[in-house]
Parts: C-alpha cells; structure tokens; sequence
C-alpha cells in the first residue's frame, strides 16, 4: 500500500481508540456518583446513540467536501470535546463529562464513512486490502479503546492524557495528506443516496447483510453475560470469565485479515465469514467452559469483521463517488440501530430461553443470513474485475501519486459481484 494510504489507516486507528478510551472511567463515575442501574444504562447508550441520529446525515459533508479536509475537521472537534471531560470531572460535574464526550462521538461520525469512500481512488489497486484494515480498525475499535480504558483505571489520572496525545498523533500523520475530493455528476446525472439505495440491490443486500451481523454479535456480547454466570462457572469467578470470553470476541476482529483468502469475490467472501460466524456460534453454545469457547470466540470476531469488509466493498465499487460517502453514513446508523435493538433483546431473551439456547438461535439466525450473501442472479464475475479504471491521482503526500480506480459510469449488463 501506498505510505500515505498507510498513514490514513493508523490515523483512524488512533483517533478511534482515543475516542473510546474514556468510556469505561464515566460509567465507573456514573455508577459511583448515582448506583442507578438506569442511568448507567443511559450512559453506555449515550455512546452509541450518535451514530444512529448523526450518521445518517453527518456523513454527507465527505461527498461535499475534500475528504481529508473532513477528517481532520472531526480530529480537532475531537481534540477540543475530549479535553473538557477531564475538566468537567475534576467540577464533579459527570453529566456534562458524558454529554462532552458523547459529542465527541457525534462530531466524529463523517469520519470513517469519508475515508470508506475514499478507499478506492486512495489506494487503488490495493483498495480491498485496505478496506479489510479499514474495517478491522473500526470494529475492533469499539472493543480495543474500552479495553485499554478498563486497564487504566487502576491510574485515571492517564486516561485523558493518553486520549489526548493519540488525537495528536492521529492529526500528525495526516500532514501532507491529500484525499481527491469527490467527483460531481452533470445535473442530468445527479441522484441522492436513497436513490442510490432503492436503485441497487447490492448496496440494500450490503446493508441488510451488515445490519444482521452488528445485531447478533451485540446480541453474542450480552448473552456472554449469562454464559459466564450459568454454563461456565467454574474455578474463574463469572466477571473473569465474562471478561475473557468478551475479550476474545472483541481482539479476533484483529485477525480479520487473515481470513482474506477465503472467498475469491466480494459476495464469496461475505458467504464465506458469515458461514465461519455461524459455525463459530454454534461451538461457543456447546462449549462446557469458557476456556473451549476462547479460539470459537476469536473465530466469531475475525469472521464477522472479514464478512462486513466484503460487503462494505460491495458499497464502494456499486455507489457512485458523490453520494458513496453518504451511503456509508446510512450504514453506520444501520449497523448501531442495529446492534442497539440485539443488546436491548437478548438479555430478556437468553434469560426466558437459557444463554446456550440463545447462542443456538443466534448461530441458525447467522446462517440463514448466507441468503443475503447470495450472489445476485445477474452477476457473473467480481465487481472489482470488471470496471473500466482511468488515471487519477486521488491521493497524494509530499509527493504527488496515482492510482487506478473505478470508473463512474457502469456497466449496464454486470452488477457488483
């Protein structure tokens, strides 16, 4: 890959985990300044609610502007939020704290689906790969960041710091970075991203497909709860064994790029991760402890993040350039909604059905997805293989560079494979 494609990559990495680095100490304060089971719940919905109420919109500005523009635009929005958490604490005023650092979130949305769009012009001939990172680092975000949080609250004074100097760093390597900016369509040609959606079955299969896949691996996390508590009790004590078991749900989506061999398209691949999730589920529910559902659980994250990849792939080669940013902002509020609605049924579910019965049902409801993974009858080869490429030079350091990328105009007898 290109270095600054490179740079891109570690860039968000660090501003995604920075950003969830102090999650785990708010709910601690919140928990300690109210023991209100309500409001605790409120908090950890506090992070995910702007991705389904912004997302959708927000994302549109990466259409609208130059798109490395927009990402370092949410690093420094970031970077201000961020920093009045620790001063809003030390006032005892938490809420604030939660509302700042919830807005942090909010002003981060356009930033993962600006450069989800920019992919292929940005890396060119490299762009799957790079989208596979792409995804991962956003996946695993989610975990990694609380993760590191978690660990820090043995020391919190360092929690706003670290965050603060990983915004830092993230808006150091983007210096010298050029993203293209979106291409504009002639008026007769111009559409909108529902438009975009009503008119490609690919991208409304790509999203049913990834808002499938982020419900039940919210649902797997909450029923991992009950697990731990039931089923698995043993010489660890529930919350280790909870702990484990999450942590390798959350660190096999790391390993998402060792799965790149296994599916020779886009729909192939996705087929292939949602096949492996499914399987992976189905172990973890008859698994007599934790320490036999540790390498099915690392499987589950790989291949949930490996399937996602292939289909946000889908997206990129099927949108056109000017609303394709958007489409991934109407993915974002898709995928958490999502999520949102399987961590919010499945404890009610798993404790009426019993955890190994929920795991079950949640495997069978993975492998009935592969219908929506299914390869569109008029398809004939992958997407990527077919489009016409011109020379352009999308993205650029110190020094100027080109690469291949999609052409805007598509094939009227191959759709996205």
């Amino acid at each position: 890959m290109h270095a600054p494609v490179t740079r891109l990559l570690g860039s968000h990495a660090l501003a995604a985990i920075a950003m969830s680095l102090p999650w785990p100490w708010l709910l601690v304060l919140v928990w300690d300044e109210t023991h209100s089971p309500a409001l605790l719940g409120l908090t950890a919905a506090a992070r995910m609610l702007p991705y389904v109420a912004c997302s959708w919109w927000a994302a549109r500005v990466g259409d609208r502007h130059r798109r490395d523009r927009v990402v370092r635009a949410t690093l420094i929005g970031r970077l201000v939020l961020l920093a009045g958490v620790p001063a809003a604490v030390a006032l005892d005023q938490i809420a604030v704290a939660v509302a700042l650092a919830a807005l942090a979130v909010a002003v981060a949305t356009p930033a993962y689906p600006a450069l989800a769009a920019a992919m292929p012009d940005a890396a060119g001939e490299d762009s799957a790969r790079a989208t596979d990172l792409l995804v991962t680092i956003e996946v695993a975000s989610f975990v990694v960041g609380p993760a590191f949080g978690g660990v820090l609250l043995g020391v919190p004074v360092l929690i706003a710091p670290l965050a603060l100097a990983a915004l830092v760093a993230a808006l150091v390597l983007l210096v010298g970075v050029r993203l293209a900016p979106a291409e504009r369509r002639t008026s007769a040609r111009r559409g909108s991203t529902w438009a975009a959606v009503r008119g490609s079955s690919p991208i409304r299969r790509s999203l049913i497909l990834m808002s499938l896949l982020n419900l039940v691996l919210a649902a797997v996390g909450v029923t991992l709860v009950l697990m731990a508590r039931g089923a698995w009790t043993g010489w660890w004590t529930p919350d280790t064994a909870y702990g484990v078991a999450s942590g390798a749900l959350g660190f096999g989506a790391l390993a998402a790029p060792s799965l790149t061999r296994c599916g020779s398209t886009s729909w192939g691949r996705s087929r292939a991760g949602v096949l492996l999730l499914g399987g992976a589920l189905a172990a973890v529910a008859v698994s007599p402890t934790v320490l036999w559902a540790l390498l099915p659980l690392l499987l589950a994250g790989a291949a949930a993040v490996h399937a996602e990849s292939a289909a946000t792939g889908v997206v990129q080669h099927e949108a056109d350039d000017d609303v394709r940013a958007s489409l991934f902002g109407v993915a974002d509020a898709c995928m958490v909604g999502a999520a949102m609605l399987g961590a919010l049924a499945a404890p009610a579910l798993a404790a009426a059905a019993g955890p190994a019965v929920m795991l079950g049902a949640l495997a069978a409801l993975t492998a009935a997805t592969t219908v929506v993974a299914a390869r569109p009858p008029e398809t004939v080869a992958d997407v990527s293989q077919l489009r016409p490429t011109t020379t352009v030079a999308p993205i650029s350091s110190s020094v100027s560079t080109s690469a291949a990328r999609p052409a805007d105009a598509k094939s009227s007898a191959v759709r996205s494979a």
